[in-house]
């Protein structure tokens, strides 16, 4: 089970810290979206965009800190398995 979690956050984080296909700026597009509406009409301004470019390097570094726990829960699980072996 910790071999399995360690590789979907190592995954997960790879991701966010690559902006894998731009995930890290969709990420952030959905919550504005949820939390409060960007603009009028759609469109953004400079001001509007800034802590948009904040929230993506925010994401990015969560998806780095998500890939050390991703390396610790494996290696973790890996030393569980070879302990009761």
């Amino acid at each position: 089970m910790a071999v399995s979690f360690g590789l979907l956050l190592i995954v997960t984080g790879l991701a966010l810290a690559a902006d894998y296909r731009g995930i890290a700026a969709r990420h952030i597009e959905l919550a504005q979206r949820l939390v409060r509406p960007i603009g009028l009409g759609g469109r953004t301004s400079r001001a509007d965009e800034r802590p948009r470019d904040r929230f993506i390097l925010f994401d990015r570094a969560f998806g780095m800190l998500m890939v050390l726990l991703g390396v610790v829960a494996l290696t973790g699980g890996a030393y569980l398995l070879a302990s009761q072996a």
